[in-house]
């Protein structure tokens, strides 16, 4: 398997520079001048950049599927951009334009890890199931998926004398565009029904997880906490 980056807590961004023109030469050099103009206008109007971003992002993602390795994909990964993977999603502040409702634009057996960070809660059950065989599809032989995802087995433990918990259990299925909240054993058992091997449960940065270190939600959002979510690994 190949080698995998090193990265150390707080470095999950690729931070733009400041001011307007420094920002764009930033960007041109990452995605080219199209790429770069229809992610802005993207920003303040969404239905152009869903019109748009498939076909002006084509470009990068192929670029990436066809250059060294390894491929790690941050999917669904929003603004979280760093130079050691690719992360698509329908942001415009993504590197790629990804439908994660939709047949995944990676071939077969072509990325070595996907990276699902509080995602797949998102989307209802039959296609978060449709998700993980598409993320099965594109890893390679040995390859990797790192899930985490809010953890029902956390919420219905809170107790229920308080405002504070009634509140935190109501707001996990109603608030954040939630469609879905797994039980740990409803998620290992999807993983395993999916077709995926050596279903692990993991940690937030666990040390042991072969990516455990990617995770950073609870650090983007402060009113997260890491202990609110169910963390797996699982190879192809």
């Amino acid at each position: 398997m190949p080698s995998l980056p090193n990265l150390v807590p707080g470095d999950l961004h690729v931070r733009p520079p400041e001011g307007l023109i420094p920002r764009l030469r930033h960007y041109v050099s990452r995605y080219g001048w199209i790429h770069a103009l229809a992610s802005y206008l993207g920003r303040h109007w969404f239905s152009f950049w869903r019109w748009v971003g498939p076909w002006v992002t084509r470009n990068h993602r192929e670029r990436w599927i066809s250059g060294p390795g390894p491929h790690i994909l941050n999917l669904g990964g929003g603004s979280v951009i760093h130079e050691r993977w690719l992360t698509a999603d329908v942001d415009p502040r993504s590197d790629v334009w990804t439908n994660i409702t939709q047949p995944l634009p990676f071939p077969d057996a072509s990325v070595d890890i996907v990276y699902l960070e509080e995602v797949i809660e998102h989307i209802s059950r039959p296609l978060g199931a449709a998700l993980l065989i598409e993320g099965l599809r594109i890893l390679k032989p040995g390859g990797t998926l790192r899930l985490t995802t809010p953890s029902l087995d956390y919420f219905v433990g809170l107790p229920l004398d308080n405002e504070s918990s009634v509140r935190e259990i109501n707001d996990i299925f109603h608030l954040h565009g939630h469609r879905h909240i797994y039980s740990e054993w409803e998620m290992q058992h999807l993983l395993i029904t999916t077709g995926f091997s050596k279903v692990v449960k993991s940690s937030y940065r666990d040390p042991d997880a072969r990516c455990g270190e990617f995770d950073s939600h609870p650090e983007r959002f402060p009113e997260a906490i890491a202990e609110c979510s169910q963390y797996w690994e699982a190879s192809k």
